[in-house]
């Protein structure tokens, strides 16, 4: 007899409603920043921004049908559900468990299309076109079995239905459906480590800059939390399967299973954003968080035509961004200042630069007097 007093935490509406529309918002956020990048800015769109498109249009479907059920009774135990409710909260796992194997799919080939375009290497372009190979055939695999998991469709959520046929995701018999929705979380969860282990290993090759390196440490450790939260989904399915065995119950186990597996694919979404985002954001905090030096030193001639001293003028700049220049004739003028009956007086340099000039990173310059 299956045991309901632990009650898992997203059984609970709160938990489960906050945690799904903060990671829903924060990975739409990361991805129209993304869209602006991409179409806007740069004009240059590719393949990964349609599968991106594909993941968050999939994903907010699953995500918002996953709220709704909250509603009508997920999370409570299938027998304490009237048949009508029972009809309609099947319906709605019918819609979440099509549209999260495509998502996880959609988000997975972003990636690694977009591998593709920042490694150029054929052993790298080799494994990744092989993970695409492989993700894209489990991705269409899982998804027929979630599409036409019943025959006609409408028996999956209407036991009435004569002369039905239910399989994979919807099957009767509950050690395979068990069996195909391990073998559908393990296969992701290897995938998903795959994908993320990737341009870790490529980021440590000979000659990689430090700051590529730190920059992929950081992108797989934000990886490493959809990598975990797609084991953790894996680990409870199979839980499931060798605790509970026979008594799977859908409104009660599937809280966790589908909350699971739309956070991997928000936080996920999230990774294939930062490639794209970090450049132009580092370069605005460079534009944000920048000063000049200017350090000038006068010396005084007793007539403006002699030869005497020379004048230093030094600019420096803490900004990183070491291509810029700023031209010779920017840098500054000389008018006399005294009385030129007697020649006592003196120069002062006044630096000058136009609203559009940028400054080196270290400039030095002697400024003669004629």
């Amino acid at each position: 007899m299956k045991e309901y007093h632990s009650v898992p935490l997203l059984n609970h509406r709160e938990p489960l409603l906050g945690l799904t529309i903060t990671f829903l918002t924060i990975s739409w956020i990361a991805s129209l920043l993304r869209f602006y990048i991409r179409f806007v800015s740069q004009r240059s769109p590719g393949w990964d921004d349609f599968f991106i498109i594909l993941t968050m249009l999939s994903t907010t479907i699953a995500s918002v049908v996953l709220c709704i059920m909250t509603n009508i009774g997920l999370g409570q135990p299938v027998y304490s559900l009237t048949l009508a409710a029972r009809q309609t909260i099947l319906k709605t796992i019918y819609i979440v468990t099509a549209t999260y194997p495509l998502s996880g799919a959609f988000v997975k080939a972003a990636l690694l299309l977009q591998y593709l375009q920042y490694f150029h290497g054929k052993r790298i372009g080799l494994l990744c076109k092989s993970v695409l190979v492989l993700t894209v055939v489990s991705g269409l695999a899982f998804g027929a079995c979630s599409w036409f998991s019943c025959y006609p469709v409408q028996s999956f959520w209407d036991f009435s239905v004569q002369n039905s046929r239910c399989w994979g995701f919807a099957s009767r018999n509950q050690l395979e459906f068990m069996r195909i929705s391990t073998a559908q979380v393990v296969i992701s969860a290897a995938l998903s480590l795959i994908v993320f282990l990737i341009p870790l290993w490529s980021s440590f090759r000979p000659g990689t800059k430090k700051t590529a390196q730190l920059s992929m440490i950081g992108l797989f450790l934000l990886g490493l939390c959809a990598i975990i939260c797609s084991l953790w989904r894996a680990g409870f399915i199979i839980k499931l399967a060798l605790v509970d065995g026979e008594e799977f119950d859908p409104v009660w186990d599937n809280p966790t299973v589908m909350g699971l597996a739309s956070y991997e694919a928000n936080l996920a979404a999230v990774c294939s954003a930062l490639p794209v985002l970090w450049p132009v954001i580092k370069e605005k905090w460079n534009r944000i968080f920048v000063t000049y030096e200017v350090r000038v030193t006068e010396e005084y001639d007793p007539f403006p035509g002699s030869r005497g001293g020379a004048t230093d003028l030094e600019l420096q700049s803490t900004s990183s961004d070491r291509g810029v220049v700023m031209e010779s004739h920017d840098s500054g003028w000389e008018p006399f200042v005294g009385d030129e009956t007697t020649g006592l007086g003196k120069n002062t340099t006044v630096v000058q630069a136009p609203t559009s000039a940028k400054w080196p990173t270290k400039v030095k310059g002697v400024l003669l007097k004629a």
